[in-house]
């Protein structure tokens, strides 16, 4: 188990390419996608994505640069 001291950018992309290919994986199972309707789709990407910025900033990192928090300069607010 990685703690946060030991958290780097390389295990957060890493979780972050494995989610991805979890999620396509998912959303391209016809079995349950062709349920989903096009909003519903992107309701789940959108929360996906959401809950991943937030992974990130739970272990100092910004989602957009992939920066320490401390060093990010995105416009944005997400921290």
């Amino acid at each position: 188990m990685v703690t946060f001291a030991e958290v780097t950018i390389f295990h957060l992309r890493r979780a972050y390419h494995d989610s991805l290919s979890n999620m396509r994986g998912w959303l391209l199972d016809t079995s349950l996608s062709e349920r989903l309707s096009v909003l519903d789709r992107l309701s789940i990407i959108d929360a996906w994505q959401q809950e991943m910025m937030e992974y990130f900033t739970k272990n100092g990192y910004c989602f957009a640069c992939n920066r320490r928090v401390t060093r990010c300069t995105c416009p944005h607010e997400q921290h």
